[in-house]
């Protein structure tokens, strides 16, 4: 695991992490990037994802002021990473 990136601060930082393991948490049935890395890696590597996707989407929108949208950005983020 890379050093914490907390390019936007770090209460950004804490809440996208805290939404990215919900994210995370409700979507460990069926078959998924997240069931897999949890049947290949186990928890620790749910808990490295977690990490590598807040890490990304804090830099995605580094600086990013927000009104709003917050969470239709989340919703594209884990759209995009479930596609992948």
């Amino acid at each position: 695991m890379d050093k914490l990136k907390c390019v936007n601060g770090f209460e950004s930082w804490h809440e996208t992490h805290y939404q990215m393991v919900c994210c995370i948490e409700d979507s460990r049935d069926g078959y998924n990037v997240v069931s897999d890395t949890l049947e290949h890696f186990g928890s620790g590597g749910l808990m490295e994802l977690a990490y590598e996707w807040t890490n990304e989407f804090e830099e995605l929108h580094k600086g990013q002021e927000w009104d709003g949208e917050w969470y239709d950005e989340l919703d594209k983020f884990w759209e995009k990473k479930f596609k992948e």
